[in-house]
């Protein structure tokens, strides 16, 4: 498993209107940061020390008491505790769950190595990663060069210092250098990175990469991804080029707007980039480049990744599927244009006509917009619908009010147990839309990350914990709470609330409860109660990127309050 990128802990609803986070894909060279190494934390419960990475397995009870510190050696991956995946490998050879030690994030630390084969891996200069097959140690940056044979064997850490670019290597051109100062194509270097590794500085030296040796290169000006069509929702070279390196442009052409210019160049290698990033010398079409003669595979129409698998439709009818699976989640399709059709799934009633002249809902297009597109046509003048879309949620008119409470109990229930199927992978700020209802997620820099640390929020429809119960209560009592925080539920109770809960022995289902003290002793998470039988408190929750939605045994040790309906 590649490693992922350290997120701090934080709200598992994001703050409305937070600014947008620049994230550095490297780290200044020299920059202040601990050592990768054995750290000592802080345990935030009484925690047994674990032979096996198992809640089952008590083979020290008690062994680090709360508030004592622990020494981590290194991190590994394993079964889900108390809503995390992460454990931490004590100077014991002990496990325990890294949600109760105060590492300050809530994913990997930065700080701390990756176990490898369970156990701390070896000490050195930078950091370690496990390779994935047997490389030479390579003195300058060529696949040519076999400097040092076999010298790192598959499964084996090897220690990177830094990172630059280089000749392609195995369809990267993203190059390692060890403690031993050797080089290494890092295509079979497990950072958890196809591109740069945030955590590792730039090598030395090697800021600006050489000028290429065609007669038209030019310097990049931001970190860019190769694109095999001119869309920038296109990202199948992540990556590709290097801020500040030298590309060769074969030719220009037209194509859809590109942070502010219309521009395109088609690289010596085949891959596209908005023109804006080069610096060719002009705003428009340099003069010292060609026109792509063919268009440079440019179909017409713009391009856009589909979220889900969509039928073709050949109607903008959701009973129409002329042409099942037709695109499958994760392609490409081409939009000629828009049009307004029937009410699709989350309110949309846009429909897209692809190049193959069928039909395709808007919803699933990522398009970047809930909107139309500027800038693509529309394709029939049909005025919007009216009522509401087939799925039940029109949100312009919230669902009615139930007259009891155990009504407004039993829809809330229903509608966040719905979820599980309906929009069952976690979406970072997902329900935090205009109205209550499943919406896109994003990355902030921080969150909405798999755990490769690739960003799969905004791959997704759906919800966060918050959001989810926004639409669960939505549907049980017609009033929405707004895009609220698990912090802002936690300092203003919503009004639909009548009641405060501070004891788990009085939970009821139905009830909101809002759980995991964080750092500040504020609640960083919520969920619905779905029953309670005895002291076994089972709970529906949206619990993070990683974990699907589900209905799950509530940790009780987590809960801090709850709210109950009038």
């Amino acid at each position: 498993m590649k490693s992922g990128p350290s997120r701090l802990r934080k709200l598992c609803a994001p703050l409305v209107g937070a600014a947008t986070l620049f994230v550095a894909l490297f780290v200044a060279p020299g920059a202040a940061e601990a050592a990768v190494g054995s750290h000592s934390y802080t345990v935030t419960a009484t925690l047994d020390g674990r032979t096996a990475k198992d809640l089952n397995n008590h083979a020290y009870p008690n062994k680090y008491a709360n508030g004592s510190t622990i020494t981590v050696t290194c991190q590994d991956s394993g079964p889900d505790a108390y809503g995390s995946t992460v454990w931490d490998r004590t100077s014991d050879s002990l496990w325990v769950p890294d949600f109760y030690v105060k590492t300050g994030h809530s994913g990997f630390t930065d700080e701390v190595p990756r176990c490898v084969n369970g156990n701390t891996p070896g000490s050195g200069t930078g950091r370690p990663y496990t390779v994935s097959a047997t490389l030479d140690g390579r003195t300058e940056r060529d696949v040519n060069n076999h400097a040092y044979v076999n010298k790192y064997l598959s499964g084996s850490v090897v220690w990177i210092t830094c990172q630059t670019t280089g000749p392609d290597a195995y369809g990267s051109n993203l190059w390692d250098l060890t403690d031993d100062n050797l080089w290494v194509p890092d295509f079979y270097v497990k950072t958890g990175y196809s591109g740069p590794t945030p955590q590792l500085p730039r090598c030395g030296g090697d800021e600006v990469d050489p000028p290429a040796t065609g007669p038209h290169s030019f310097p990049v000006t931001a970190t860019l991804d190769g694109r095999s069509v001119k869309d920038v929702n296109n990202h199948a070279s992540v990556d590709r080029y290097f801020e500040g390196q030298y590309v060769e442009i074969s030719c220009q052409d037209s194509g859809p707007a590109a942070y502010g210019s219309t521009i395109w160049d088609l690289t010596a290698d085949g891959w596209w980039l908005p023109d804006f990033y080069v610096k060719t010398g002009y705003s428009g079409f340099s003069p010292a480049l060609p026109r792509c003669t063919s268009g440079g595979g440019s179909t017409g129409g713009h391009s856009y990744v589909v979220t889900a698998t969509l039928d073709g439709r050949t109607a903008k009818s959701l009973s129409n599927h002329a042409y099942p699976d037709k695109y499958p989640s994760g392609s490409t399709v081409t939009i000629t244009c828009q049009a307004y059709g029937e009410f699709t799934y989350g309110g949309s009633a846009i429909w897209d006509k692809t190049t193959d002249g069928l039909w395709v809902a808007d919803y699933y297009v990522k398009t970047g917009t809930d909107g139309f597109v500027a800038g693509l046509p529309r394709c029939d003048n049909t005025p919007p619908p009216a009522g509401g879309d087939p799925s039940g949620w029109d949100p312009g008119s919230p669902a009615p009010p139930s007259s009891t409470h155990q009504e407004k109990v039993n829809a809330a229930i229903a509608a966040a147990r719905a979820e599980i199927t309906n929009h069952p992978l976690y979406a970072w700020g997902g329900g935090h839309g205009a109205h209550p209802g499943p919406t896109r997620g994003y990355c902030d820099g921080i969150n909405g990350y798999d755990a490769t640390g690739a960003c799969a929020a905004d791959k997704r429809i759906g919800f966060d914990c918050s959001g989810l119960m926004r639409w669960a209560f939505y549907q049980g009592t017609g009033v929405d709470i707004g895009p609220v925080t698990t912090y802002n539920m936690y300092d203003h109770r919503p009004s639909i609330f009548a009641y405060t809960i501070h004891r788990v022995s009085d939970l009821q289902p139905g009830d909101l409860i809002l759980s995991r003290p964080d750092e500040h002793n504020r609640p960083s998470h919520t969920v619905i109660v779905s029953k309670v039988s005895g002291s076994t408190i089972t709970i529906i929750e949206a619990p993070r990127t990683i974990i699907p939605l589900r209905e799950t045994t509530f940790p009780t040790e987590t809960f801090m309050v709850a709210y109950r309906l009038a």
